[in-house]
């Protein structure tokens, strides 16, 4: 209950809140059905393209089925982020979140023996949804288990506020000790359905999907070159 002053404001207000969670909902929905639409004829050209491998004109229409294909991916995927996002006041331990990851991630690549270390504080708290940094952390410490030759080495801490008003960030760090990229190979990963090595797996959605869901929570992802040699994904999120 609300005082009579205030209580057609705290009215007008939820009816806000609702409206603007029924029109996420509605958009949703449509980028759902319209992928969906999509998926089942794409799936007929590939099979009949496939059929005819040999043909120069079916290996082009197999190429950009693919591109097609991850683009419908990429706006299901945030769709469902934005759909996520409406939910208000969700905060996160991210040290048990990091502690799966790496149980999880030194099980799928236990044949390449690599090692993962993780030094996180245990006071960082994300103001958002598990899933949500699962996700994006999840897909850094996949893409450096991959690359990493024998290391890979996580930290997270929690950033107080330096200015009146500000709330605290927090940093999550992730190196490996693989090549590293250039300048110029940063910049193309980040884009979407971009990958320099045909050989690794996935579509190539990850870091792009990482770089729209940190936009959406105000965050950032940026890529430099780790003290241990390889690469160095530094995700900046909204803390508590």
């Amino acid at each position: 209950d609300f005082p009579v002053e205030i209580a057609p404001l705290a009215r007008e207000t939820n009816a806000l809140i609702d409206t603007n969670r029924e029109i996420v909902e509605r958009a949703r929905t449509h980028v759902g059905n319209l992928a969906h639409a999509i998926k089942t004829p794409l799936s007929v050209i590939v099979n009949e393209a496939a059929a005819h491998a040999a043909d120069p004109f079916a290996t082009k229409v197999l190429e950009q089925a693919d591109v097609m294909r991850d683009q419908v991916a990429h706006h299901l995927e945030r769709a469902r982020m934005a759909a996520r996002l409406t939910v208000i006041g969700t905060v996160t331990e991210v040290a048990p979140v990091i502690d799966a990851l790496r149980r999880t991630m030194e099980k799928i690549h236990r044949d390449r023996g690599i090692a993962i270390e993780v030094d996180a504080d245990a006071q960082a708290r994300f103001r958002g949804e598990r899933q949500d940094l699962e996700e994006m952390a999840g897909n850094l410490v996949d893409n450096a288990c991959k690359w990493a030759a024998s290391r890979v080495f996580i930290e997270v801490l929690l950033e107080r506020p330096v200015a009146p008003g500000a709330g605290p960030m927090l940093r999550i760090i992730v190196d490996d000790d693989g090549r590293g990229l250039s300048s110029a190979e940063r910049a193309q990963v980040s884009r979407r359905g971009q990958r320099l090595d045909e050989s690794k797996p996935g579509s190539g959605l990850g870091l792009s999907i990482v770089v729209d869901l940190a936009a959406l929570y105000g965050g950032s992802l940026s890529l430099g070159h780790a003290p241990i040699g390889g690469l160095r994904a530094e995700l900046l999120l909204p803390g508590v």
